[in-house]
């Protein structure tokens, strides 16, 4: 009887600390997000809406990928809206964009407040941006 007790204590325990290690902090991505001035790259995307669908592990997103042309000493910005959907984990976003369709990748997010830093490859380029939550 004192060895059922003492093992169901162990196991109670250990049940208990695998629980406190899987906390991980939920970003909450739900939102429009502007890129900050001061961004650390310039090639980031400069907006991004993250959706929440609460009945898939993934969810609705787009993001704008403002470029600046020129055509007959005339600048200009182009932006392209990518859709498509993501899945987050701990502190990484799997983005996978379907229209138009790119290679999925994944992204590294902190958020504090209602500033969030990312940190993801686009096009061969590794960029670290931060945005802004738009109220």
């Amino acid at each position: 009887m004192k060895n059922t007790v003492v093992g169901m204590m162990a196991v109670l325990l250990a049940v208990s600390m695998l629980v406190g290690c899987n906390d991980e902090k939920e970003l909450k991505l739900e939102g429009n997000w502007k890129l900050m001035d001061g961004s650390q790259s310039p090639a980031c995307f400069s907006e991004m809406k993250f959706l929440n669908d609460p009945t898939s592990k993934k969810s609705p997103l787009s993001v704008h990928e403002t470029t600046h042309k020129t055509t007959h000493k005339t600048t200009y910005d182009y932006t392209q809206i990518w859709f498509g959907e993501y899945e987050e984990e701990g502190n990484e976003i799997r983005v996978i964009l379907h229209e138009p369709k790119a290679d999925p990748f994944v992204m590294t997010a902190d958020r504090s407040g209602n500033e969030l830093k990312l940190q993801y490859e686009w096009k061969s380029e590794d960029l670290v941006c931060s945005y802004q939550l738009d109220k």
